[in-house]
């Protein structure tokens, strides 16, 4: 239970406890090498290094209250972690041993601690104040002997690969979270398809047509945006679009889809709402904005007489006047109880007469190719 509960600890306070762990550490090996030698130096590394478990400790439990992990929080505990490293390599313990070490692991550390600016800024600070001070023998260390500029080429070489190491922590982190963006927006699209696909049912009821016009549209529109050099659309979400028009029609009410006549003008707002249904249910959703405006404006003319905001011509996405494209085609080649379909040529012939008013003649054309 103890050991879970400290790998579910922020990184900031695990490595704060492993500095911490390492000072204490030293500071018992330091007081039990004065009580063996009753050396007044072994003594002094032990106290001092006491002082930094006591630090390392308080910033653990200080940097905890309340579960504070934000940004201001992990610098500070860089910045800690930094002088622990330093004031622990300046007193070098009387034994063998290469007090240097810990400074070697700080861009490690940095790298779990920091973003990539923040990463870049501390290695630049870093890696030019560790090589001067290696070049100045500093610190000194015990066991190293001989040509000094090897040793400081050593010390150099070791901290350079320690940042390139805490570089591609940062690349993994970096391509963990794209990892799981991607798998959050898939399962939130997934969510959106399933819970639109209950509504079927409903939308064939109310407009006497079958769910087949979904497959009709989304064939349509990826067909027209290829003709028209798209790229970069990805199907799904054309296929969402297509799928959600077809559901947006469960908020009319029955009686409008057999209705010849003209809409009233109580009938004509209530239309107009299910252009909002994209906005209530994708609004604020990483990855849905275009879907979102897509739909939204699908109902938007080039003439600025549509609805819901009146937009003109460039203003209007391309996505949503091939929506309102395909959904104007499919209408008129569709049968209803009060008409027969158009065939092909008649329906494109109806769109052209719309070209330049309702859409835009690029797209218009682009219709005529594909069909």
């Amino acid at each position: 239970m103890r050991l879970h509960k400290l790998v579910t600890l922020p990184v900031h306070r695990m490595i704060l406890a492993l500095a911490g762990c390492m000072q204490s550490l030293a500071a018992l090996a330091g007081f039990a090498d004065a009580a063996v030698r009753r050396d007044g130096e072994s003594l002094t590394y032990a106290v001092v290094s006491a002082c930094l478990a006591v630090l390392a400790w308080s910033a653990y439990y200080g940097l905890g209250l309340g579960g504070r992990d934000g940004r201001t929080v992990r610098l500070v505990a860089l910045l800690l972690v930094t002088l622990l490293a330093v004031a622990s390599a300046a007193y070098v313990p009387p034994w063998p041993w290469p007090s240097w070490v810990p400074l070697v692991f700080l861009p490690v550390a940095a790298s779990l601690l920091t973003n990539a600016k923040a990463y870049a800024v501390y290695v630049l600070f870093f890696l030019p104040s560790f090589a001067a001070a290696a070049c100045m023998g500093w610190p000194a260390a015990a066991i190293e002997t001989g040509d000094s500029v090897l040793t400081a080429v050593s010390r150099i070489s070791l901290v350079a690969g320690s940042t390139v190491l805490g570089a591609i922590v940062l690349a993994a982190h970096g391509q963990r979270e794209r990892h799981a963006e991607a798998r959050a927006l898939r399962q939130q699209r997934q969510q959106l398809v399933n819970m639109l696909q209950c509504f079927i049912p409903v939308g064939e009821r109310k407009t006497q047509t079958s769910r087949a016009e979904i497959e009709r549209m989304s064939a349509l529109m990826k067909a027209l945006y290829a003709e028209c050099g798209g790229a970069g659309r990805q199907d799904w979400e054309i296929e969402l679009l297509s799928l959600m028009h077809f559901v947006s029609r469960v908020k009319l009410p029955d009686y409008m889809f057999e209705k010849e006549g003209k809409l009233t003008g109580f009938e004509l707002e209530v239309v107009k709402e299910h252009c909002f249904m994209a906005k209530e249910l994708c609004e604020g959703v990483p990855g849905f904005a275009e879907i979102q405006n897509a739909f939204l404006y699908h109902h938007e003319r080039v003439d600025g007489t549509g609805y819901p905001y009146r937009l003109k011509a460039d203003r209007i996405p391309m996505l949503s006047q091939m929506l309102g494209l395909a959904e104007v085609y499919l209408a008129m080649t569709t049968e209803r109880s009060y008409r027969r379909a158009m065939s092909r040529t008649e329906a494109y012939e109806e769109i052209r007469k719309l070209s330049g008013t309702a859409f835009r003649p690029d797209l218009v054309e682009a219709l005529g190719r594909t069909l």
